[in-house]
């Protein structure tokens, strides 16, 4: 246990390195004659639905490259320990390809898509290809898992930064709880901090949630981190991967 203390200092240390995105100090003067606050934060307050549906507006018919990462560490037993890296390339015009890596306890599964307008293939490796059908903005950008850990924050403007566009920083070290339940354990530490334009395009996020829980098995920890970068919009070209049928009868044959 002493060892996961150690780990759980360390992680907190390099979590609240790896969500300061480069900004620089605070001002409250540039808070108060900043332009207009992105859709969904009203006074350092996060709608989170309102800004992630702006965010999702702000990138119709956008080239996109963006990159999400999630992270599940626990001492309970019986948990397992998952890593989730996903990378997604979108030309805008209908054409997307993914390619999600979830590593865990020793395994890995890799899984890809490819869309095309409405209908495209879904190849796990090692397995099979099949079909599989469009997917709606929140699925294109993933949208939904960054959606409930903004929900999950009582957030304030920390800073903002020049530049066109202009940038909002959101931070918040509160944590609050889904639909106003109880907390789930006796200690929880939460870091989080999103970088937001005035039109509401979330250009980077990062969180990471400790909660520590004392009871007869001991003491029971989990770690929970999660961040979500778009590493380049506009310009992004999707290639055809080599995995994808030349022929309609083999996904036919596949799925059959």
């Amino acid at each position: 246990m002493a060892l996961l203390r150690v780990v759980i200092v360390g992680l907190l240390v390099v979590s609240a390195g790896c969500v300061g995105f480069g900004v620089g100090a605070s001002d409250t003067g540039s808070v108060a004659t900043a332009g207009q606050a992105p859709p969904g934060v009203d006074g350092g307050i996060v709608n989170a639905t309102a800004l992630v549906r702006a965010h999702e507006r702000s990138l119709d018919g956008v080239g996109v490259d963006l990159a999400t990462t999630w992270t599940h560490r626990s001492s309970v037993p019986g948990e397992s320990n998952r890593t989730v890296r996903t990378r997604t390339l979108t030309d805008g015009n209908g054409t997307l390809w993914r390619r999600a890596v979830t590593a865990g306890d020793g395994d890995e599964q890799r899984v890809e898509r490819w869309i095309v307008g409405g209908r495209g293939f879904r190849y796990v490796v090692g397995g099979r290809t099949g079909r599989t059908d469009g997917m709606g903005p929140t699925a294109r950008y993933r949208t939904a898992r960054l959606e409930r850990w903004l929900a999950t924050g009582r957030y304030h403007v920390a800073a903002i930064e020049s530049g066109t566009p202009e940038r909002y920083v959101l931070t918040t070290t509160t944590y609050a709880t889904p639909g106003g339940d109880p907390r789930e354990a006796d200690t929880v530490r939460y870091e989080a901090q999103a970088v937001v334009t005035g039109e509401g395009r979330v250009t980077a996020f990062s969180a990471t949630l400790v909660t520590v829980e004392r009871n007869k098995w001991g003491r029971q920890t989990r770690i929970r981190s999660y961040s979500y970068r778009l590493a380049r919009t506009g310009g992004v070209r999707v290639s055809r991967p080599g995995w994808v049928p030349d022929m309609r009868a083999d996904v036919e044959v596949a799925d059959g």
